[in-house]
C-alpha cells in the first residue's frame, strides 16, 4: 500500500523500529503496539484513501474489529482531501496535520538567557521528560498519562540505545522545560514529540531544539532531508516555517476518546 505523506511514512517506520506490528491489507493497514495499549496513534487504522462520509461505519467496524478491547477510536487517512465532514458530525475529533520539510541544516535561533540545550542522557532526564509529555493533563488522569508516557520514554530510549536518534532538552537549571526528539531513518530524518512547558513558551527554546537537532541529524552523511509535523492553523508552523522547513503535504486524523 502506498502512502505519499512523508509523516505518516516515517511515522510507520518509527512505530516499527519500536516494535509496533503494521499489517498490510489492500487499501488499509493496521497498526498495533502490545506493550502501549493506550498510545492512540500506536494502535490504530491507517486508510488509503482521504475520508468520504460514506464509509464512516465501515472504517468504524474495522478498527473496532481489529481492536476489540480498545477504549480509545483512531483512523488516519493517507490521501489528501475529502470530506471528514461524516466523522465530525458523529462526534470524533477530526485534525489535519502539515508535513513539513528541510534539506538544510534550520535556522540559529539561540535560546533564552540561563537556559542550556544538551542531549537527555541520565534517567533523571527521562523521568523529567515523562513528565513534560503528562504536564497538560488534568489531575484526575495524570496517574494513567505518566504510565503511557513512561512506557514512551522506554521506547525512546531504545532508539536512542541503537544509534538511530537523540532526544534533547532545554533546561532552565536542573528542570527540563522544553524537549524533542530525532530519528535518522536512512536519508530522512524525523522530529519526534515538541513539547514545551506553558511557563517557558515564546523564549526561543523551541527554535534551539529544532537547530540542535538538526544539526545532530545531518552529522550522519546519508541524511538528506528532515521531516517535521505540525498542527494545521497551530502556532508551531509559523516557527518551522522562520526555521527554513516548506510545506509538501497534509493529511487528517480522526480519534474518538473512551467514553466517559
Amino acid at each position: 500500500m502506498r502512502i505519499d505523506s512523508p509523516g505518516l511514512t516515517t511515522d510507520i517506520e518509527l512505530l516499527r523500529l519500536q516494535g509496533s506490528v503494521v499489517t498490510e491489507h489492500d487499501d488499509h493497514l493496521v497498526v498495533r503496539t502490545d506493550a502501549n495499549p493506550t498510545f492512540w496513534w500506536g494502535n490504530f487504522v491507517l486508510v488509503q484513501d482521504a475520508p468520504r462520509p460514506e464509509t464512516v461505519a465501515h472504517w468504524v467496524a474495522r478498527f473496532e474489529a481489529e481492536f476489540p478491547h480498545a477504549e480509545h477510536r483512531a483512523v488516519a487517512f493517507g490521501a489528501e482531501g475529502g470530506d471528514a465532514g461524516g466523522w465530525s458530525e458523529r462526534g470524533w475529533e477530526v485534525e489535519t496535520d502539515v508535513d513539513l520539510v528541510s534539506d538544510a541544516v534550520p535556522a540559529p535561533a539561540p535560546a533564552a538567557e540561563g537556559i542550556a540545550v544538551r542531549a537527555l542522557e541520565l534517567d533523571d532526564d527521562w523521568e523529567q521528560s515523562a513528565h513534560v509529555g503528562a504536564h497538560d493533563t488534568a489531575p484526575a488522569g495524570r496517574a494513567g498519562r505518566l504510565v503511557f508516557e513512561r512506557r514512551r520514554v522506554t521506547a525512546q530510549r531504545a532508539l536512542v540505545d541503537s544509534g538511530r536518534a537523540r532526544w534533547f532538552g532545554a533546561f532552565d537549571g536542573d528542570r527540563l522545560v522544553a524537549r524533542l526528539g530525532i530519528v535518522r531513518l536512512g536519508d530522512l530524518a524525523r522530529y519526534q514529540e515538541v513539547v514545551t512547558l506553558e511557563s517557558h513558551r515564546r523564549r526561543g527554546l523551541a527554535g534551539a531544539l529544532v537547530r540542535a537537532a538538526g544539526e545532530w541529524a545531518f552529522q550522519d552523511g546519508a541524511v538528506r532531508r528532515l521531516v517535521i509535523v505540525a498542527e494545521d492553523g497551530g502556532p508551531a508552523i509559523g516557527l518551522y516555517r522562520r526555521a527554513g522547513f516548506s510545506e509538501v503535504s497534509r493529511h487528517v486524523g480522526v480519534s474518538r476518546p473512551p467514553a466517559g
